[in-house]
């Protein structure tokens, strides 16, 4: 095992390794930690020398390496160099930060904390698909309606979808409870689309929304952190974008802003998709913010 400050924290190969971690075998996990673990020897070494490392077949390592997104080992030792190379502009402190406690400085914390959101952040281009995300962007645009589902965790980044959607004019629906959930997926069709934020991929209130969605044939999104999960083999389109594990939970924190930050993407998109009804609509927004001010 190499020391702390040789290992990746952040980038391309990180982003993407975090999101199919959870879903990998056995086998392909143990190469993927392997990677992770040792960047450096990724990037100097051969598929052969990762195998031994990883104690598995040359082909079991290649087909690991597939198994986050890429087409073989050279793909994934050209990423991990970028990702050494812009870490080390960035400074070491990115790859070895120390855990929080009860001693631990409110100044460092929140240095902390606006460093691993900014890096959530950054992370989620890597995750998100981008033609998934323009299809998902062309039939929002175009919709008849949008029922918006969020539970738990995911409920505030969902309200705030909602809003913003109704803001650009479109027909919006954040049911509040389950059961609304449940009634207002029923009535959608072919014409709409339901949206569903989930940072698992595994709540079975939002499963069965996109279920029931799905059966009543509304085009189905999900803004997720897993790249494979229940909710992901569900939907039309997944967008992918989560945060590391950073313990204490800080990965959920840091997987709302990387979703909330693939919505504004979804925002601007829906809006230059439509810029005559989206300017209407958002100088309608601007009257009434008029009209609510003192």
């Amino acid at each position: 095992m190499v020391p702390a400050e040789s290992s990746l924290v952040s980038g391309e190969f990180v982003a993407r390794a975090q999101a199919a971690l959870p879903s990998l075998g056995g086998t392909d996990k143990r190469v993927i930690e392997v990677i992770l673990s040792d960047p450096d020897a990724v990037v100097c070494g051969s598929v052969t020398e990762l195998a031994q490392k990883a104690n598995v077949a040359q082909s079991s390592a290649v087909r690991a390496c597939q198994r986050v997104g890429y087409r073989g080992y050279q793909d994934v030792k050209l990423a991990i160099t970028r990702d050494l190379a812009h870490q080390d502009q960035q400074g070491q402190e990115l790859a070895h930060e120390e855990g929080m406690d009860g001693r631990t400085p409110a100044g460092d914390i929140l240095d902390r904390i606006l460093r691993r959101s900014g890096r959530a952040l950054v992370d989620a281009a890597q995750t998100v698909d981008p033609e998934l995300l323009s299809l998902a962007i062309d039939r929002i645009a175009v919709a008849s309606r949008v029922l918006v589902v969020g539970n738990g965790t995911s409920a505030a980044p969902a309200r705030d979808a909602a809003h913003r959607l109704s803001v650009l004019g479109l027909v919006t629906i954040f049911p509040g409870d389950v059961m609304a959930q449940h009634l207002a997926v029923r009535h959608l069709d072919e014409d709409c689309v339901c949206l569903v934020v989930s940072h698992t991929g595994a709540s079975r209130e939002s499963l069965l929304a996109a279920e029931s969605a799905r059966a009543a044939g509304a085009f189905v999104v999900a803004i997720t952190s897993f790249t494979n999960s229940p909710l992901t083999r569900l939907v039309d389109a997944s967008l992918i974008a989560g945060g590391p594990e950073y313990g204490f939970r800080l990965e959920t924190m840091a997987s709302r802003l990387a979703h909330l930050g693939v919505f504004d993407a979804l925002f601007v998109g829906i809006a230059v998709r439509r810029p005559k009804a989206s300017a209407k609509a958002l100088d309608v927004m601007a009257d009434i913010t008029i009209e609510h001010s003192p």
